[in-house]
């Protein structure tokens, strides 16, 4: 279990590794980010990554970052999910479940289950929109500070260097 979570967390890094070094201008790469992030955000589970990339061109933002950022908070995504119908009911309210005490006895679990889901169908939703452009904009300002620090230390290495050697 512990090799299994180290070599994910070493994953992690290496994708988070690749995202600061790319090269392109912060603010592209920032703006793919922030897509990225939204996308993992949104009901679209199996085909996030695909779509993700698609759109990125379509709006000219850095795909690749979009991408990355996808497969890099796919493991937390149960929990973007969980936030979004937390998020949902405080906004609009617990939707009414279909299934009174009368007739649950009848219902098999499964059954049941899947009506208990779609019963958090408008609460999920607004959830998912309201995180996703708010998840996108906190991680657009992160994502720029981050890359333009990292730009401003490689420059400032940069003139050490030649400093050195003249």
């Amino acid at each position: 279990m512990a090799n299994i979570i180290n070599s994910l967390l070493g994953k992690c890094k290496e994708a988070y590794h690749k995202l600061l070094n790319l090269p392109e201008s912060p603010k592209k790469v920032a703006q793919g980010i922030a897509l990225g992030v939204a996308f993992d955000f949104l009901p679209v589970p199996f085909v996030s990554i695909p779509i993700s990339f698609i759109v990125a061109k379509l709006i000219r933002v850095h795909a690749v970052a979009a991408t990355l950022t996808v497969i890099l908070f796919k493991p937390v995504v149960p929990l973007f999910f969980t936030l979004n119908i937390f998020v949902g009911k405080m906004l609009v309210g617990n939707a009414p479940s279909p299934i009174t005490t009368e007739i649950a006895h009848g219902i098999p679990f499964l059954t049941k289950a899947l009506l208990k889901i779609k019963a958090l169908g408008l609460p999920f939703l607004v959830g998912c929109v309201v995180n996703a452009i708010l998840a996108s904009i906190l991680a657009y300002f992160v994502a720029m500070k981050i890359l333009e620090a990292r730009q401003r230390a490689r420059a400032k290495k940069l003139n050490s260097k030649m400093l050195n050697k003249t």
